[in-house]
């Protein structure tokens, strides 16, 4: 049995956007905070809700983050990508082209975008480093 699709019930740490990279900051409470850097590991992208109306995050501190529950999300851009590339995340949780030998990648480009576009990306579950 795969645990691939389970949706961790996380509360924010500090402010999330949306279609951003999560990782866990602490289980005692089970919480989470947007990735900040290569060396994190996504243990899943929020969805397009916001916490409020006419808010702009997806959560605030506090407040629970909403996950697509899917292995296959929709994730904001951070710079140019190509369909095939090894996704990580930027200092503000959005995708990058992974690279180097510290970069952590569980995700690929399902498509092309751009810097601010929101792309499809699949979680396949590579754990280590992706060496360029």
């Amino acid at each position: 049995m795969s645990d691939m699709g389970f949706t961790p019930p996380l509360t924010a740490t500090g402010n999330i956007n949306p279609f951003s990279f999560v990782k866990i900051v602490s289980t005692e409470p089970f919480s989470g905070a947007a990735c900040a850097d290569q060396t994190d590991y996504p243990v899943g992208v929020t969805d397009g809700s916001v916490y409020q109306f006419g808010a702009t995050y997806n959560a605030v501190d506090g407040t629970r983050i909403s996950l697509q529950p899917s292995n296959t999300v929709q994730v904001k851009a951070g710079g140019t990508i190509a369909a095939g590339d090894y996704l990580e995340s930027d200092a503000n949780g959005a995708a990058v082209t992974a690279g180097g030998a510290t970069a952590v990648s569980a995700y690929i480009a399902l498509e092309a975008g751009a810097s601010g576009n929101i792309i499809r990306a699949w979680r396949f579950g590579y754990r280590g480093p992706v060496f360029a």
